[in-house]
């Protein structure tokens, strides 16, 4: 940030003016560059989250999301309590028959096939026979040989063929096999013999729905709503459909119609989970709210609507109520593995990493070889600064999938641990072993390129990265690392022609813009590191880039010394301001800038503001040096030395702070002197 030190030379050109974009350690200054991002573990592409960059281990991870019921496949689903048996009512007498009713009910299920078995080879009537050999059919159906079942119910069939029970039964014999075309046909047979059928006629809408035929699946639940506008399955089933098919206005009226109807049963409960999750998505949190607490109301037990809820409540920030419901789901779900899963992302979202470890460990004592977890758990590790610990994780990954892709990816994350543990040698190492996995990765090459500029060996890691750029050239990265490694040795020439020839093909790098406007103003060319500067302000003035943009053209425009100079230079520091409130770089550039204008008063309050602000030693010292200067523009020296003393024990290094000190000391005893 720009300095307003006392000198004995006036206020001549310095490069550290601009310390905030000259240094290379503020944000986003992009001279040090982050390392490159693998690739997700391959198992993680069936992960049905929506995928975001993890940016400090590199791999991509499930964000928070709502989490939805299994069926269809997490998709909206219908509500099928057609899958019931429907079960033949008789007012026979026939002992046989009754017993083996009795039986089914009971369970004793060989018992009851024995029971109707003599049924079927009596000298019984057609109906109770039919009857008996649907039974059969049923008990089938309920272990799941639904061909057996299906045979049964075709024999039923041959004694009494205008039964419409036996022909909805086996449809759904043929709907469990995902014979839907043959299960379609029994239940229009159904139909054409009972047209008024609810049941049925829902069923036949399900089918439809389960081949997609969604406009037909409408007509049916329609033509169900005809006959029984308060059917609260059709009207769910038709709320479904209507989301597929992208209406979701209707859709919401239909979920709300439903709930009410059915009131506190299982289909409320689907509608109420359901509606949560539709606002949520439309953001709309405070409803999404409502809906989700009247589901956990009818269904306490519901793990999955007690996560949605803490979703709910972390997008909302209010994170102490987050953290209780995703524990109450966590209690509730602690045998099913997706919603541990889900879970685990949502504890990492809310940094209780040890939360999130605790479940995945649980997971990964299911399947030791889970490496999708295995990977999940390093990543934790990092993010809690254990680096062993995550190096650990990454190198089980090796010997359970050696020379996998997954194994390139664990090579990588190892390579980076290492060069953050300044084990660059060791990096390098790592980097290797991925490579011999894959020859033509990018992203290791551009990785190995800075653990060899960290081991000081610059012609490597030039290498690097142009391999990197060679293999991957749609990607600037690799060329911003060269035209970085050149700005930082002040090789300011090759620097500067790398960040143009970057900017010729992405004219809309900021990272470029903004160290190429660092580099003119190194070499003293104002107008075009104010130009620069300013398209850094016009592609996004809101991001770190653009506020630091802004502060530095602050301290630009107020180099021209002129009084509008001063004032368009107070109005971006105020912009910056506005966008980081409080930011202790900004308010050191605004405290020059009432150094300038002579304001020490107004100078000397907007520095204490810094040292409030800030634990950065070397702006507190510049903030104590430059208050000493204000205080002996004032000439009052005691109070300069004391600033400078401050200033001094925060830099010890700082020669100039000696010297304005020294200077002080001796304006100080001169005035002792009179």
């Amino acid at each position: 940030m720009g300095k307003s030190r006392f000198t004995l030379t006036g206020d001549e050109y310095d490069e550290d003016d601009i310390g905030t974009v000259q240094k290379g350690r503020f944000t986003l200054s992009g001279i040090t560059r982050k390392k490159y991002l693998p690739i997700a573990i391959v198992a993680a592409v069936a992960l049905v989250a929506i995928l975001i960059i993890l940016l400090v281990t590199g791999y991509l991870y499930k964000k928070p999301e709502l989490y939805q019921s299994k069926d269809d496949s997490g998709k909206d689903a219908i509500y099928s309590e057609d899958l019931r048996k429907t079960f033949p009512e008789t007012g026979s007498k026939n002992i046989h028959l009754m017993r083996g009713k009795e039986s089914y009910f009971k369970g004793y299920l060989n018992d009851a096939i024995t029971e109707f078995t003599e049924v079927v080879e009596s000298d019984s009537d057609d109906q109770d026979k039919a009857i008996a050999l649907t039974y059969i059919g049923i008990i089938h159906d309920d272990r799941g040989d639904y061909d057996m079942a299906i045979e049964y119910y075709r024999r039923a069939l041959r004694y009494d063929r205008r039964n419409p029970l036996i022909y909805r039964n086996m449809s759904l014999a043929y709907r469990h096999k995902k014979e839907f075309q043959k299960a379609d046909e029994a239940i229009s047979t159904a139909l054409s013999l009972e047209p008024k059928n609810v049941k049925n006629i829902l069923l036949s809408g399900n089918i439809l729905f389960e081949q997609k035929r969604y406009d037909e699946a409408k007509s049916r639940y329609e033509e169900a709503l005809g006959i029984n506008p308060d059917n609260s399955s059709a009207l769910y089933n038709m709320g479904i459909t209507l989301l597929r098919l992208g209406d979701e206005v209707a859709a919401i009226e239909y979920l709300k119609r439903s709930a009410s109807v059915d009131k506190i049963g299982a289909i409320a409960h689907l509608s109420y989970s359901k509606l949560g999750v539709i606002f949520t998505r439309h953001r709309d949190y405070e409803l999404a709210e409502k809906y989700l607490k009247l589901a956990v109301s009818v269904r306490p037990g519901d793990p999955i609507d007690r996560y949605n809820l803490g979703i709910v409540y972390l997008k909302l920030n209010r994170h102490e109520e987050a953290l209780a419901e995703l524990i109450k789901a966590e209690e509730l779900g602690k045998d099913d593995a997706e919603v541990l899963e889900n879970l685990g992302e949502a504890y990492s979202s809310l940094k209780q990493y040890d939360r999130s470890i605790d479940v995945y460990n649980r997971l990964l004592a299911v399947n030791k070889r889970n490496v999708r977890v295995l990977s999940r758990i390093a990543e934790l590790y990092y993010d809690k600064g254990d680096l062993d610990r995550a190096y650990e994780s990454y190198e089980r990954i090796t010997f359970l999938e050696p020379a996998t892709e997954n194994a390139r990816i664990a090579y990588l994350n190892m390579g980076n641990i290492l060069d953050d543990a300044q084990r660059f040698g060791e990096a390098v190492d790592q980097y290797k072993r991925a490579l011999a996995i894959n020859p033509k990765d990018d992203a290791v090459y551009y990785n190995l390129g800075i653990a060899y500029k960290h081991l000081g060996q610059p012609e490597r890691a030039l290498e690097s990265w142009r391999k990197a750029n060679e293999l991957k050239p749609d990607n600037p990265q690799p060329l911003l690392a060269i035209a970085d490694y050149y700005n930082e040795n002040k090789y300011y020439e090759n620097a500067m022609e790398e960040y143009q020839a970057i900017l010729r093909r992405w004219p809309n790098l900021q990272d470029a813009h903004f160290n190429l406007a660092t580099i003119y103003y190194k070499k003293n060319l104002m107008d075009y590191a104010r130009e620069s500067f300013q398209r850094v302000i016009e592609i996004d003035e809101k991001n770190e880039f653009g506020r630091k943009a802004l502060i530095n053209l602050g301290i630009l425009s107020s180099k021209k010394g002129s009084e509008e100079g001063l004032e368009k230079g107070f109005q971006n520091i105020q912009k910056a301001l506005l966008l980081k409130p409080g930011d202790p770089e900004a308010l050191l550039a605004m405290g020059t800038l009432y150094y300038k204008r002579k304001m020490y008063e107004n100078a000397i309050d907007t520095y204490y503001q810094v040292l409030q602000a800030t634990n950065d030693s070397k702006l507190i010292a510049e903030a104590y040096s430059n208050i000493g200067n204000c205080h002996y523009e004032q000439k009052m020296y005691k109070k300069a030395v004391q600033a400078y003393t401050r200033a001094i024990e925060e830099d010890p290094t700082n020669e100039e702070i000696r010297m304005n000190r020294k200077v002080a000391v001796q304006a100080y005893e001169e005035q002792l002197q009179y």
